[in-house]
C-alpha cells in the first residue's frame, strides 16, 4: 500500500476578470492616486483646448509661473472626491468627469474659433437656445458628440466593475453597527470638506478668497482682463473661467454720495444749457432708426487677401459723402449685445468690472426699468420698437427689451417677410429693412426703431451660390471670406435700398447704422497681418432723409453715438449727453483694456490731462449711478430714460 503524500499547498489564484483584493485602506490610496493623476490629465485637456497661436510662453505660464496648473488639478480634483464619495466607484467617476471634460473643451475650442475669445460662466444660458447651438453646430455633430460621451461612461463604468479594487462599501455589512456609523460619517465629512471647498470658488472674486490667493502666487497682476485668450492661457482655463464668475457689475466709485451726484449734476445741466441756446434743430417729429448690422465690416480693408469686388459701393459712396467714421469693436466674431448695450444706454463696457462680460445676461434682466434711450425717445413722443429677425430669447433680449421699455418687439416669426437668401439659413436684412418701413408706414407717431439684423452672422460656409472671388488665399478660408463678401453684397443693395424708399416717402427720418465687430472667418495667419485695431474696425454713418453735411468723425464707441446724432440733427441735449460730450473730447473710444484719444492713438488714463481724467471719472460715477447705484442723478441728467 504506497503513502499518500500530503496535497500540496495551492496558491491562491485570481482570475483577471475579477477585481484585485485589496484591503479598505490600500483601495482608498489607490483611489487618491488614481483621481489625482485623472485630475491633472483632465486640467492638461482644457489647458490644450484654449492654445493659439499667440500662446508662446504658454508652458513657463502654466508649469513654471506659480500654481494655476495646480490650482486647476485641485478643482477638478475635489470634483471628483465628490462624485467618489456618492458613487463609490472610482473609474466610473473618473469617467463622468472626462467626458465633461471633453464637452467643455470642445465647446472652448469651438467659441475661440468662431469668436475669439473662451466660454464664460455666462455662456450657459445658450444652452436654453437649442436654435442657436444648432445653428453653430450640425445636428449630426451633436448625435455623434452625444454617443460619444455616453460611451465614454459606459466603458469607465465596465472598466471600473471589471478592474476597480474594491472601495469599503457605503454601509459596510460585515462592521459592528458603530464602525458602520463611523464609516458613513468618514465618507460624509470628506464629501462635505470638498464641497466646502468648491463653494468657495463660487466668490473667486471677493477679497481675500483662497482660491484666488493661489492663483496670484507669484504675481497678483497677472490677470488680463482686456484679453480673455490671454487671460485664460495665464492663469489656466479653470482659473480664467472662476476670475468670470459673476460678480458686482462696478466698484463704489471714489466720493460716490448724492451730494456728490447733485454737483455732478448742476455742471451738466448748465453745460447742456450753454450747448443747447446755439442749436435750432429738432428729432421730435423724426423717425429714428438706430441698426446694428450683424458682422458688418469693409474686408476691403484687411491685409493679406483681395477680393474680386468691393462687396460694399453703395455703403462706401454713403461713408464718404456724408457724415461718418468708424467703431471700435470690443471683440473680433462676438460682443454683439455689448455694442447694442452701448448704444442703447450709452454705459461703457469699459468701465464695468471685467467679469460683466454680458450685461445683457448678467445686469439688466435684474432690475423693472434701466435707464435707456427706449424711454428718452417714449418720453419725447417716439413709438419704441425693436427688431430682430431672430429668436427671443437670445442673450435674454425678449427680458431685456421690456426692462427698457419697447412698446413691441418684432422677431422672426412675427415678421411680414421672412426670406433667405439662397442656403442662408438666417432671415435676409431685405426683410428686416421692409420691416421697419412698414413699422413707420403703420405709424402716426414718430418711431424709435431699434434693429439688430441676422443676415451675415456665423457660420457663412456654403451660404451662397456666387461667393465673391477671393485671391491670396486658400481653402476653407477662400470659401469662407467669400460668401461673407457675398453676403456684405446683399447687405449693400438692401441698405440702399432701404434708404431710398424712406426718402421717398416723405417720412422724415434720421439712421445711425454701424457693424458690431468682424466676423470670425480669419485664419491666425490673416489676423497676424492686420495688427493694433485691425481686426477691432467696423464703419458707422448716421444719415439723414432732410440731407447729409459731408463729415469725418473719430473712431468711437457706440456710447457716443446717440450724442453724435444729437449733434448731427443740431438738436438739443440732455445733461447726460452733454457729458458723454465732455468725455469724447478726451476718449474717443473705450472698451476693456483699450481708450482711444480723438487722434485715434492708443492711451492709458494715465495719458489724460486733469480735465480728461475728470471727464473720465464722472462718467464712471454716473454709469455706477445708473446702473446699480441709488440713481440719483438719473431723473436729471437723463429725465425721461427710465419707462
Amino acid at each position: 500500500m504506497s503513502e499518500q503524500l500530503p496535497d500540496a499547498p495551492v496558491e491562491p489564484t485570481q482570475d483577471l476578470g475579477e477585481r484585485p483584493a485589496r484591503t479598505p485602506w490600500q483601495a482608498m490610496l489607490w483611489a487618491q492616486r488614481v483621481s489625482w493623476l485623472g485630475a491633472m490629465a483632465c486640467a492638461l485637456v482644457l489647458e490644450i483646448s484654449g492654445l493659439y497661436d499667440e500662446s508662446r510662453a504658454w508652458w513657463e505660464s502654466t508649469f513654471v509661473d506659480g500654481l494655476s496648473y495646480v490650482a486647476d488639478s485641485l478643482v477638478i480634483w475635489l470634483i471628483l472626491v465628490v462624485l467618489i464619495g456618492l458613487t463609490n466607484r472610482v473609474v466610473l467617476s473618473l469617467g463622468i468627469v472626462v467626458a465633461f471634460t471633453v464637452v467643455i473643451a470642445v465647446a472652448n475650442r469651438v467659441k475661440l474659433g468662431l469668436r475669439s475669445e473662451p466660454i464664460y460662466p455666462s455662456d450657459v444660458d445658450f444652452l436654453k437656445q437649442r436654435e442657436f447651438l444648432l445653428s453653430m453646430v450640425s445636428p449630426h455633430m451633436l448625435v455623434v458628440a452625444g454617443v460619444g460621451l455616453v460611451a465614454i461612461v459606459l466603458a469607465a463604468w465596465f472598466l471600473g466593475r471589471k478592474f476597480e479594487p474594491r472601495m469599503m462599501s457605503i454601509w459596510p455589512s460585515h462592521l459592528p453597527v458603530r464602525r458602520q456609523l463611523g464609516a458613513v460619517v468618514f465618507r460624509a465629512a470628506v464629501v462635505t470638506l470638498a464641497l466646502a471647498l468648491l463653494a468657495d470658488t463660487a466668490h473667486f472674486n471677493n477679497p481675500g478668497n483662497p482660491w484666488r490667493g493661489i492663483y496670484e502666487v507669484g504675481d497678483q497682476r497677472k490677470w488680463r482682463y482686456w484679453n480673455q485668450k490671454t487671460n485664460y492661457a495665464a492663469n489656466g482655463f479653470v482659473g480664467g473661467f472662476l476670475y468670470n464668475m459673476p460678480t458686482v457689475a462696478m466698484k463704489t466709485p471714489p466720493g460716490y454720495s448724492q451730494e456728490t451726484m447733485d454737483d455732478l449734476t448742476q455742471r451738466y445741466e448748465r453745460a447742456a444749457a450753454q450747448v443747447n441756446r446755439k442749436r435750432t434743430g429738432s428729432l421730435d417729429d423724426v423717425n429714428v432708426v438706430l441698426v446694428l448690422s450683424e458682422s458688418f465690416s469693409d474686408p476691403t480693408k484687411l491685409q493679406g487677401f483681395q477680393l474680386d469686388q468691393d462687396p460694399i459701393p453703395k455703403t462706401r459712396a454713403l461713408l464718404e459723402s456724408g457724415t461718418s467714421g468708424t467703431m471700435m469693436a470690443q471683440l473680433l466674431g462676438g460682443g454683439t449685445a455689448n455694442m447694442e448695450f452701448e448704444m442703447l444706454t450709452g454705459q461703457s463696457i469699459g468701465l464695468f468690472a471685467p467679469q460683466l462680460s454680458s450685461p445683457y445676461q448678467m445686469l439688466v434682466p435684474d432690475y423693472d426699468d434701466y435707464p435707456s434711450a427706449v424711454g428718452w425717445f417714449g418720453s419725447h413722443g417716439h413709438k419704441p420698437i425693436a427688431i430682430h429677425p431672430y429668436i427671443t430669447s437670445f442673450y435674454k433680449r425678449d427680458q431685456v427689451y421690456k426692462v427698457f421699455g419697447f412698446d413691441n418687439f418684432v422677431h422672426d416669426t412675427t415678421m411680414a417677410e421672412q426670406d433667405r437668401i439662397d442656403d442662408n439659413e438666417f432671415i435676409s436684412d431685405k426683410s428686416a429693412f421692409d420691416e421697419v418701413q412698414r413699422q413707420i408706414a403703420a405709424s402716426d407717431d414718430p418711431l424709435m426703431v431699434n434693429l439688430v439684423t441676422m443676415q451675415n452672422h456665423i457660420p457663412v460656409d456654403g451660404n451662397y451660390h456666387d461667393p465673391i472671388g477671393v485671391q491670396g488665399v486658400g481653402g476653407d478660408e477662400a470659401d469662407r471670406i467669400g460668401n461673407y463678401a457675398r453676403g456684405l453684397a446683399h447687405t449693400d443693395d438692401a441698405l440702399a435700398g432701404f434708404l431710398d424708399g424712406i426718402k421717398r416717402s416723405g417720412e422724415k427720418t434720421v439712421v445711425v447704422f454701424y457693424g458690431d465687430h468682424l466676423p470670425g472667418i480669419y485664419s491666425a495667419d490673416t489676423i497676424g497681418k492686420n495688427p493694433g485695431l485691425g481686426m477691432y474696425t467696423t464703419p458707422f454713418f448716421i444719415w439723414s432723409s432732410e440731407g447729409n453735411a459731408k463729415r469725418t468723425l473719430p473712431q468711437s464707441s457706440p456710447t457716443q453715438f446717440l450724442p453724435m446724432l444729437y449733434e448731427t440733427a443740431d438738436a438739443p441735449i440732455p445733461p447726460y449727453f452733454a457729458m458723454l460730450d465732455r468725455l469724447r473730447k478726451r476718449v474717443t473710444a473705450l472698451e476693456q483694456g483699450r481708450m482711444l484719444d480723438p487722434q485715434g492713438q492708443e492711451i492709458t488714463e494715465d495719458d489724460l490731462d486733469p480735465a480728461g481724467q475728470r471727464a473720465l471719472a464722472d462718467a464712471r460715477l454716473v454709469q455706477y449711478d445708473f446702473s446699480i447705484g441709488k440713481r440719483y442723478s438719473v431723473d436729471r441728467m437723463w429725465p425721461g430714460s427710465l419707462r
